[in-house]
């Protein structure tokens, strides 16, 4: 599987670059974001790693337009060192996105490649942040879109994305083997109609299935799932905008391969919703979203993700703005799986930074960041170095971002 989503994710890109001898817009942009970073408990755990480092994001895209198609590659770097070296990170990620319009209808694929260490992402995931996992992630995305009248359309998303974690992680210079993270592979279809009632007014109703594949070949446990959505969008006014939707995910329980029990054949039924407030003028942008998802997990099982997210900002001048942003997830297994690392955890970040526009591709900020964790029942795999009880951490940032506008060559 690992090699067929090269393959896919190679043709993809090599797809990519034949049209440029015929586009008539083709434009290159970039950025670099550089953070110098104080963290006194970078692996939220009972006993604080504190942290001093040098973050840098380099950023590079390519895009080609015709009349009837866009094109677009973009190149992503992550580097971070760190006082503690066991926390340096490398991540880098390529990515291609292709769209081709004809009068009634639009095709479209997105492909992605990344290779990182896994702590900078398992956080939102698990919650087990271990140095020196490093992760592989394949996703491949294609969609047609069909406008059927003026005011209807149908989309058909098929999607397949691939986790792989390559090592078990180290700790102090001892390898360790209890981190569980598992490898996992998600096949899914989306089908979805939407209407325009009026010009403020959209609704839309989607029906959903996937396929999820947990381990190894070794040991690998399943979980299959199917649902439908129905969501509106409503602009209230020119500043005030909302959304609101509700569904069904029916979840089948875990099963091992290599257990025989057929009760794991059972079907769990779980809410799915989301519903936002959006505010939007010259100086103020606010927005509040709560939501409740269905999505598999490197715990080696599909996970329910309840999330509240709030965000401000203010813009006091044409160069100084002030935000905060605030947010809480509670992550709850689905079912219960021999590869479970946790079935109850609650995450809590808070940031409240200012940021100084100096120059039209130069910008400045400063910044802090509240994170609290909360581990409330553990799992059959025991959570790792006294990360299944409640601990935080706090962060300070300084960002140092370019924002390269780029070059645009016209035919």
């Amino acid at each position: 599987m690992r090699n067929e989503g090269r393959i896919l994710l190679a043709s993809l890109v090599w797809g990519a670059f034949v049209p440029i001898a015929v586009a008539d817009e083709w434009k290159l942009t970039g950025s670099l974001d550089q953070k110098l970073e104080y963290d006194d408990n970078i692996n939220l755990n009972v006993d604080p790693s504190a942290v001093s480092g040098y973050l840098m994001t380099p950023t590079l895209g390519v895009e080609w337009n015709t009349a009837a198609m866009t094109i677009g590659v973009t190149g992503r770097g992550d580097i971070r060192r760190y006082d503690d070296k066991q926390w340096d990170c490398e991540t880098f990620s390529l990515s291609t996105n292709q769209q081709y319009l004809q009068k009634t209808s639009a095709f479209s694929v997105a492909g992605n490649y990344s290779r990182s260490c896994s702590y900078s992402d398992q956080l939102s995931d698990t919650g087990v942040i271990v140095p020196d996992n490093q992760s592989e992630t394949y996703s491949l995305s294609p969609s047609w879109t069909w406008q059927w009248s003026a005011l209807d359309q149908i989309s058909i998303s098929p999607s397949y994305s691939q986790t792989i974690y390559s090592s078990t992680g180290t700790r102090n210079g001892t390898e360790t083997t209890n981190s569980n993270l598992q490898d996992n592979t998600t096949y899914s279809l989306n089908l979805s109609e939407s209407h325009s009632w009026t010009r403020r007014l959209n609704s839309s109703a989607s029906f959903f299935v996937s396929r999820n594949e947990f381990g190894d070949s070794s040991n690998v446990s399943k979980q299959n799932s199917f649902g439908f959505q129905i969501s509106t969008e409503y602009n209230i006014t020119r500043m005030w905008s909302a959304n609101i939707g509700a569904g069904l995910n029916w979840v089948q329980s875990p099963s091992n391969l290599n257990v025989n029990n057929s009760s794991n054949d059972s079907l769990l039924r779980t809410e799915i919703f989301n519903a936002g407030l959006d505010y939007s003028d010259r100086r103020i942008n606010f927005a509040l979203d709560l939501s409740r998802r269905n999505s598999p997990s490197a715990s080696g099982q599909i996970t329910e993700y309840s999330t509240f997210n709030v965000n401000y900002s203010y813009e006091m001048s044409r160069e100084w703005s002030f935000n905060i942003d605030g947010s809480m997830t509670k992550n709850e297994s689905i079912g219960q799986s021999a590869f479970q690392i946790s079935s109850d955890r609650t995450y809590y970040t808070a940031t409240i930074g200012v940021t100084w526009d100096f120059d039209k591709e130069w910008r400045l900020s400063t910044s802090y960041r509240y994170r609290r964790q909360e581990f409330t029942q553990s799992g059959i795999a025991q959570t790792i170095n006294g990360q299944e009880s409640t601990n935080d951490s706090n962060t300070l940032m300084i960002n140092l971002n370019y924002n390269w506008d780029g070059l645009r060559i016209f035919r």
